[in-house]
């Protein structure tokens, strides 16, 4: 196939899930030509930690939300890009943040695809060119500036895009009656960088999910009170959250030095961190391509292809499961479509089944913001063999299932000790963890865990 006549891909960000895309198109040279736009200097999306918050030296926000002494909040074993294992002498489960940026680079040159990378290219536009009726057909009008000459408008025609620009960096903060009046400060866990910043403080933290709960625990060594905000059902909250730091409801009001409760009491406090999580933003969107209304993200088939431009495809958009993994099965997916060997249904199957698959998450019982969560018993697992049986590929093996089952059982009981852990993954379905006298889960859990089931 000649040069001219290879498919021009773009592939917004190069983050975990668009260092997969470009890892398989680049496994189809000879049918795809792509090209990834990366605002760092850096390929690794978040994972390009910066001691900055706010804006940039360029005057763009900052795009990672990591903090200093950050580590992943899963296993690095099912956190792990099929066949391409961690370093062997990387012997703990739970790394840093530096090292999963290592990691990505790694994964980066072993496959090659730095030249395929455009670093410090700031997309501002992403648009499709109505050259015909059909819009599975359109190509698409990539605009772009250099980051550090932001007045340099360059384009670029495409016949067809990714979206991998991620979904933890549009921070969500609540407007809280007299927030203004407060006079201590106030960050977003974006802005998060070092507990030491809250030496001798009373603050309060708004929202106790993954991220509140180590925010909270990691404060909680230089503060003199730290008080854990949530609304989060008591029994299902884990019962070894540490007892320093005091569990209450949401607060509704702040004074100029307080934070008010529901029922009428407060608390005084010096400072205020909002856990309160990110929105989907896609700033390089007209209204027109999507909408995105409580969450969820329309019109787009199995988390990821637009039902009306079939050549524009998001990866990431799922929320709560083992990413590197799954963005892996779902990139190999994407370019499978690209290149005709995955078919798709009518656009009428297409947007019944989305909106089935909404309306059971709405009958199980979740909010609308839970459109494209996957973190609920078995959801994400039975997901990805969904979309290894349409692409004719190898699902996750159990093992992977089986251990995020086991880590989320060991936060609920043993939450401040959970990133001790170790494990090795020994076959498809079995595993060790190799300091088991830590395991504080159902004593059947820890049995299995022993014997490697």
């Amino acid at each position: 196939m000649s040069q001219s006549t290879k498919q021009r891909v773009a592939v917004i960000g190069a983050g975990p899930a668009g260092l997969c895309c470009l890892k398989h198109l680049c496994d189809n040279r000879d049918v795809f030509e792509p090209v990834a736009f990366e605002r760092n200097f850096w390929p690794g999306g978040i994972w390009n930690y910066s001691d900055q918050t706010k804006k940039d030296d360029f005057g763009l926000p900052i795009h990672s939300p990591l903090y200093n002494n950050l580590k992943i909040n899963i296993p690095k074993e099912i956190q792990e890009f099929p066949d391409f294992p961690y370093p062997k002498e990387w012997t703990t489960s739970f790394i840093s943040r530096q090292q999963c940026l290592q990691y990505i680079n790694m994964f980066v040159d072993h496959y090659k695809l730095r030249p395929y990378i455009r670093t410090q290219t700031f997309v501002r536009d992403v648009k499709p060119l109505k050259e015909t009726q059909e819009k599975s057909l359109v190509k698409w009008l990539v605009t772009f500036s250099p980051v550090n000459k932001l007045s340099e408008i360059k384009t670029e025609v495409f016949d067809s895009v990714l979206v991998c620009n991620g979904h933890d960096t549009n921070e969500y903060t609540p407007n809280v009656p007299g927030m203004k009046s407060f006079e201590g400060r106030i960050i977003h866990s974006k802005d998060f960088r070092y507990e030491e910043h809250f030496d001798g403080l009373r603050v309060a933290i708004l929202g106790c999910h993954f991220s509140g709960e180590d925010i909270s625990m990691h404060v909680s060594k230089f503060a003199k009170k730290v008080f854990a905000c949530h609304r989060r059902d008591p029994e299902e909250f884990p019962p070894s959250f540490p007892k320093d730091i005091e569990q209450r409801p949401p607060f509704v009001r702040m004074t100029r030095d307080s934070v008010v409760f529901p029922d009428g009491s407060s608390e005084k406090v010096d400072a205020v961190i909002f856990c309160t999580g990110y929105r989907y933003s896609f700033p390089f969107f007209k209204e027109d391509i999507i909408t995105i209304k409580d969450e969820r993200i329309q019109p787009i088939y199995k988390h990821m292809v637009h039902i009306e431009y079939q050549n524009l495809i998001f990866l990431g958009i799922p929320r709560q499961l083992t990413y590197f993994p799954h963005y892996y099965g779902m990139a190999k997916l994407a370019v499978l479509i690209l290149a005709g060997k995955a078919k798709l249904p009518t656009k009428e199957k297409m947007r019944a089944d989305s909106e089935a698959d909404f309306q059971s998450r709405l009958k199980d019982g979740k909010p609308p913001s839970f459109a494209h969560y996957m973190g609920d018993i078995d959801r994400q697992f039975r997901y990805n063999k969904e979309l290894a049986k349409w692409g004719g590929f190898d699902p996750l093996p159990p093992v992977v299932q089986m251990i995020w089952d086991d880590v989320m059982d060991e936060r609920y009981m043993n939450l401040p000790h959970v990133n001790e852990f170790d494990y090795r993954i020994t076959g498809p379905k079995s595993y060790i963890c190799l300091n088991p006298e830590k395991v504080k889960s159902r004593k059947s859990k820890a049995e299995n865990v022993l014997k490697g089931k």
